[in-house]
């Protein structure tokens, strides 16, 4: 019995191990209005003024934004959920920076809604830049922009613009590791060992 006790546990701690895997969600909606977007682990927002990024949430009723999934609000600015980031009143038309603390990602998405032409530029570890650009959307719902760094190359960080400062972003995805992701779904290895681990429960259980 001591032997199947050992066992199990061993089994269970393998489950419970994070698996390694890139890809990240991040839909803000874990933020608090108007605070500064400094809590996700492994990515930063910053204006190039050095001000973090803010959240906005549309239950306030303090901004022109409407929620499309959710089905409320009357805005302008269209998103998902509740919760988005905008770049915040101290910032200008160079943006917001999305600087990854691993510097290992080779694609980016994020979703869109701009007054102006939109921009998602990345600059590569290696030099050189990849762009998507967005035509203006306010009125309907958020357009989604992606950026691939191309074989053998890897994202340092994104810079998110427009001609001025009249965007949100929201339901941001891609592949570098360190970032949460706020979807929280297992991966497939890890639905596996868990998988295990239950048998092993099982298995245990005819034994005693």
């Amino acid at each position: 019995m001591k032997k199947g006790l050992v066992v199990l546990i061993a089994i269970l701690m393998l489950a419970l191990v994070p698996v390694a895997g890139h890809t990240f969600f991040i839909n803000f909606e874990e933020g608090v209005e108007g605070a500064y977007i400094n809590d996700i682990a492994g990515v930063t927002f910053e204006d190039f003024n050095g001000y973090a990024a803010l959240y906005g949430d549309t239950r306030t009723g303090n901004y022109n934004t409407q929620s499309d999934d959710l089905g409320y609000g009357t805005g302008t600015y269209h998103h998902n959920g509740n919760m988005w980031l905008w770049a915040g009143r101290d910032a200008d038309a160079r943006g917001v920076k999305v600087d990854f603390t691993n510097n290992d990602g080779t694609w980016f998405t994020t979703g869109y809604s701009a007054y102006s032409d939109f921009y998602v530029v990345a600059y590569l570890v290696g030099g050189g830049t990849v762009t998507a650009h967005g035509a203006p959307n306010t009125g309907g719902d958020m357009d989604f922009l992606t950026v691939n760094a191309g074989a053998g190359n890897f994202i340092d960080y994104i810079v998110l613009h427009d001609t001025g400062n009249y965007w949100l972003v929201d339901d941001m995805s891609g592949n570098t590791s360190g970032v949460p992701d706020q979807n929280q779904v297992p991966e497939p290895a890890t639905m596996l060992l868990l998988g295990m681990g239950l048998l092993g429960i099982a298995g245990l259980r005819k034994k005693i």
